[in-house]
């Protein structure tokens, strides 16, 4: 019996991933679609200007710094 439920288990997984694949590539297709350019978030543009920043002062501590903050977990 448990050879059928893993089985089965397998298989939603599978299925869902397989669903969370075409819903993102829809949606990617939809922002093409409205001829948004694919760009990182706000968030990655930053936090890349800002170790550029750290990386031309070249303190360790700034860099250091940048990326624990890089490292931290988001909030939303």
């Amino acid at each position: 019996m448990s050879g059928v439920h893993e089985w089965l288990s397998v298989e939603f997984v599978r299925e869902r991933n397989a669903r969370a694949l075409e819903e993102a590539a829809e949606r990617r297709l939809a922002r093409l679609a409205t001829g948004a350019a694919e760009r990182p978030s706000l968030r990655a543009r930053a936090a890349r200007r800002l170790f550029g920043f750290a990386v031309a002062a070249d303190r360790e501590e700034t860099w250091r710094a940048v990326w624990e903050r890089l490292e931290a977990p988001r909030h939303p």
